[in-house]
């Protein structure tokens, strides 16, 4: 029996919240038999809900076989689970015995072979870039400004705009214009930049390169030696203080005093901290003014926080007030987006901030800078009501990098059934460990009216459980930042392993134009 995508995917919902009829039961067995895309599927489906489940323990009972029709299905799942593992392990065998390997190096399992660690105004082609990325191989393009870039295999090059600089692999890059100066240690002997048809080898040095608009090249070495190989085998080694023009495939001894304007890693430092400090001060500013929106219901600014801090301080004029303060368990304060500002670093199980914030809204909106350092729990919290009772909310991230907001219209009775759930697209993995990101939820009372944001642009919503049904009045209450205090079942553990520096919450739903406004003035 072959079935409609549409009306495939409704049966198999049906099974996993366990509302299917006997004869609809009949109608998916068929087309699991027969049909091994409706298997795949199943198996996707299936995952995607126990991914959902706010715990293992709750995901393990929902695939408990209490009946026939349980025991059936999760025979297919493991069916159809093996025939995709057999297929990957396939491809996986078909790719290593190719013969395309043949003279070609082996990429390296991790996706990124270098990150950038300071800028001085830099703009970069690309926004997303910025301090703490993960570079993968390929062209980087900065139009102005000043950046440093560590290699994965141990060399440092500061780059200066404009410039483009294609990033090979964690031990080689290609300088298609611009300047760049190249500090490499003795571990990372070995480092190669190509400049139009001329490689240099790095022998454990420090050097300069200048490439122009018509390709001529000038290098320059301050320390250590550099073997500058052209198109015709010859080598040219040169040592501290000489320099070359590079051109038509040669390498060809120039005086040093043709180069000039190489950056240094110390005019990135230097640039980078008054970025910074201009950056802080218009955040503080834009914070000041914040905090007197009638619509907050609490605002938290995480400044001037010590040691000996336990309570964090509601800034918002209105509302609350002090009543809204929250209070600081284990939580030690760490460095912010910024160097002079603080923040709370949230890592062993009993860290987190407590709150107890009365109240019912037909809309909210909640926002934190969060730095995260790895997502090591099934789910992990930002922003957790104790026991989860009606009407509560749930604001956490998965494991597997996608935001994650909830609601509870009926308490934790038959969560399955009656919890309406809001999963984002994936957004992190572990190449982005230790990045800021700008976090936010807006969500409305009714159907349809939640919406995700990172970093001020909105992330679709890519799964989730009863969406289609209404989203209540929202209650908070008592609730903890970065952890769960009271959680439904036993030994369940969802520590943010990560920091926050800033943290609110509106009782209305914000439009998509102020949530990237906020990220605008707190960017880094």
């Amino acid at each position: 029996m072959k079935l409609d995508l549409e009306q495939l995917h409704k049966l198999i919902q049906a099974h996993l919240d366990k509302r299917l009829s006997d004869q609809e039961y009949e109608m998916l067995q068929t087309c699991l038999e027969e049909d091994p895309d409706a298997r795949a599927l199943y198996v996707k489906l299936a995952r995607l809900d126990s991914m959902l489940r706010d715990s293992s323990a709750a995901a393990e009972a929902d695939f408990t076989p209490v009946s026939r029709k349980a025991s059936a299905f999760k025979w297919w799942a493991m069916a159809a689970a093996a025939i995709a593992i057999l297929l990957s392990l396939t491809v996986l065998l078909k790719t290593q015995s190719s013969s395309d390997y043949k003279g070609v190096p082996r990429q390296v399992a991790a996706r990124g072979v270098a990150v950038i660690t300071a800028e001085a105004e830099a703009v970069w082609e690309r926004e997303q870039l910025t301090v703490g990325v993960a570079l993968e191989p390929g062209r980087l393009v900065l139009r102005q400004g000043l950046a440093q870039i560590d290699f994965f295999g141990g060399a440092s090059v500061s780059l200066s705009g404009p410039a483009e600089l294609e990033l090979v692999n964690k031990d080689a890059a290609i300088l298609r214009r611009g300047k760049l100066k190249a500090d490499v240690p003795p571990a990372a002997r070995g480092f190669e930049v190509r400049s139009s048809d001329v490689l240099l080898e790095d022998l454990g040095t420090s050097f300069g390169l200048a490439v122009g608009e018509d390709q001529k090249t000038d290098l320059i070495v301050f320390d250590g030696e550099v073997r500058a190989t052209g198109k015709n085998g010859k080598p040219l080694l040169l040592f501290g203080g000489d320099s070359a023009r590079l051109e038509s495939g040669s390498a060809i001894p120039q005086s040093a005093g043709n180069v000039d304007g190489i950056p240094d890693i110390s005019d990135v430092i230097a640039g980078s901290s008054n970025r910074e400090e201009s950056r802080y001060a218009a955040w503080k500013e834009a914070s000041l003014e914040r905090r007197r929106d009638p619509r907050l219901i609490a605002y938290y600014d995480f400044e001037n926080l010590t040691a000996a801090t336990r309570r964090l301080r509601n800034r918002g004029l209105h509302g609350g007030g002090s009543e809204l303060d929250g209070g600081i368990v284990g939580a030690r304060v760490a460095e912010g987006r910024w160097r002079n500002k603080t923040a709370l670093d949230f890592r062993a199980e009993g860290d987190r901030v407590r709150f107890d914030i009365p109240g019912e809204w037909d809309a909210l909106t909640l926002y934190a800078w969060v730095r995260i350092d790895a997502l090591d729990r099934h789910l992990n919290s930002l922003f957790l009501t104790d026991y989860f009772d009606k009407n509560e909310i749930h604001w956490q991230l998965s494991h597997s990098g996608h935001l994650h907001f909830a609601a509870s219209p009926m308490g934790a009775v038959d969560i399955p059934k009656h919890n309406r759930r809001y999963l984002s697209e994936e957004f992190w993995d572990p190449s982005r460990s230790g990045q800021w990101f700008f976090l936010a939820v807006t969500a409305e009372k009714g159907v349809g009216k939640v919406k995700h944001y990172v970093n001020g642009e909105v992330l679709p919503i890519a799964g989730g459980t009863q969406r289609h049904k209404p989203l209540p009045a929202m209650r908070i209450g008592e609730a903890d930042l970065g952890n769960w205090s009271d959680p439904i079942w036993e030994n369940v553990i969802r520590t943010l392993n990560g920091r926050i520096d800033e943290f609110a919450i509106y009782g209305v739903a914000l439009d998509a134009k102020e949530i990237a406004g906020i990220y605008e003035e707190g960017r880094l």
